[in-house]
Order: C-alpha cells, then sequence, then structure tokens
C-alpha cells in the first residue's frame, strides 16, 4: 500500500490559544487542527520545527481544562531533535484533533506538521 504524505504550517504566536499542565502554573502556547480522515488505517504525524514541540492527539472533542479526556495519544521527543511523532490508527469519520504545543512555557514559533499515512490528511503542500 502506497504512503501518503502531507504538510501543514503554522506559527504559534501571542495570540495563540493558551492552556495549563496539571500541577503547573506556567501556561503553553498551543494550536488546535482538526484532521479530516478519508481512509482508516495508520497514520503518523511529525512535527517540524526549531521549537521542542510537544504533540497530543485527541477524538471526538478537546477540552483545554481536561487534558485527560479523549485523549488517543501524546509524544514529546520520538520524532528526533526534539520533535513530536504520533502514530495512531485512525477511523475514518470520527473527528480527531491534534494539538502541537511545547515543552517549555510560553514558547512561540513556527512549525510544521507532517501526516504520513495511506491517504492524505492536510489539504495543501505548502
Amino acid at each position: 500500500s502506497t504512503i501518503v504524505k502531507s504538510t501543514y504550517s503554522s506559527t504559534l504566536t501571542d495570540d495563540s490559544n493558551r492552556f495549563f499542565r496539571t500541577g503547573n502554573t506556567n501556561f503553553y502556547y498551543y494550536q488546535a487542527i482538526n484532521l479530516v480522515v478519508y481512509t482508516t488505517g495508520t497514520y503518523s504525524f511529525t512535527s517540524n520545527s526549531a521549537m521542542d514541540t510537544y504533540g497530543y492527539l485527541y477524538n471526538n472533542s478537546f477540552d483545554k481544562t481536561k487534558l485527560s479526556l479523549n485523549l488517543v495519544t501524546q509524544d514529546d521527543n520520538s520524532g528526533g531533535s526534539q520533535q513530536f511523532k504520533l502514530t495512531s490508527i485512525l477511523q475514518s469519520g470520527v473527528r480527531y484533533i491534534l494539538i502541537v504545543t511545547t515543552s517549555s512555557p510560553a514558547v512561540r514559533g513556527k512549525f510544521q506538521v507532517i501526516s504520513s499515512g495511506p491517504a492524505r490528511i492536510f489539504g495543501d503542500d505548502d
């Protein structure tokens, strides 16, 4: 079977959403990316950034006050060079939310996420 890659590019800025991790008074910028899955299968999402990124994958909904609710998987450094790599079986027709954030608080910067799997996830290859 063919592996299809697609890329999402964006930036964490002062205007980005913020959340707090449990037991931590520092805030973290994050971006929530809705994933549209047309083909069920195993997908991986790897970040590419100068920042030390951290990724979370949720199904159905994301509640920034309950980070464990609907959590499918999370990762910090499996992508090498302090990048996250999330791998999971995704079902077509199910809503998934990818949260891109950072390991350290209040970090801003550009990032890319590269999806890899049986079908394209992100619309454009920027």
